[in-house]
């Protein structure tokens, strides 16, 4: 009972942690610095920035996450009507296949290039908007919340990967068609890497497959450690039985 409420503490955390930087975010986005061209773009397009999406994924799950717990908590002693397995299942399936393996792509990928070269990811301009504390709740605590989501949430390694390696794979060409269309329609490319490497041809697809490779391995690290959390704990409740 114990890892309900540690669940929903994490809940809880997570979206006041996004939803106060999210308000914070917007409030910069006024008054002088919407004189900066550089500002007014991102303005108009940061909902199509895929961090933004990790965030908003992040604070969907924690929603469920924190009523399904809730709710569970009240119907404690008596009949679960279905829909709370519904909403419950939902929010585990969502987490395993596709807010584990994009929250550590978001921050593998984002500190990589932002020591490599800062201009690739995270342009100068970006500093008069997102503070080192913005970019840290964004780019790097979400990893540790997750992560506190699988040690208190009981799961255990599905029979099969297809449904959901499927969802991971149709949310990223559903992003990857919105990056594109944004250049379509902007000529501009929300992240400058992807503009490098599309003016040559030969890197894009290849910075595409490597994004993929880096997808598929973050999804199969989760069960990798589920077995290590949630199967030496089911072996030591089985032992304390018998």
């Amino acid at each position: 009972m114990a890892a309900i409420y540690m669940r929903m503490l994490g809940y809880t955390v997570t979206l006041a942690m996004h939803g106060c930087n999210l308000f914070v975010m917007n409030s910069l986005l006024q008054g002088p610095v919407m004189e900066d061209p550089n500002i007014r773009a991102f303005s108009a397009m940061y909902k199509r920035f895929f961090t933004v999406w990790t965030m908003f994924l992040h604070m969907f799950v924690a929603s469920l996450g924190l009523t399904s717990d809730y709710l569970t908590l009240k119907y404690s002693n008596k009949k679960e009507p279905k829909w709370l397995g519904l909403m419950r299942n939902t929010k585990n399936r969502v987490f395993a296949a596709v807010l584990w393996p994009t929250v550590f792509l978001v921050s593998t990928l984002f500190w990589s290039l932002y020591h490599y070269d800062r201009s690739l990811i995270y342009p100068l301009f970006a500093d008069k908007i997102l503070s080192s504390t913005a970019n840290h709740i964004l780019h790097t605590v979400v990893v540790p919340l997750v992560v506190w989501e699988l040690v208190f949430q009981p799961r255990s390694v599905p029979k099969s990967h297809a449904v959901n390696v499927t969802m991971l794979t149709v949310y990223m060409f559903a992003y990857l068609f919105v990056m594109y269309y944004t250049y379509v329609e902007q000529g501009i490319w929300m992240y400058p890497v992807f503009g490098i490497a599309y003016d040559t041809r030969f890197c894009f697809p290849l910075i595409i497959t490597a994004i993929g490779i880096m997808l598929i391995t973050y999804y199969h690290m989760q069960w990798f450690l589920t077995r290590i959390v949630w199967g030496t704990r089911r072996q030591k409740l089985k032992n304390n039985k018998s």
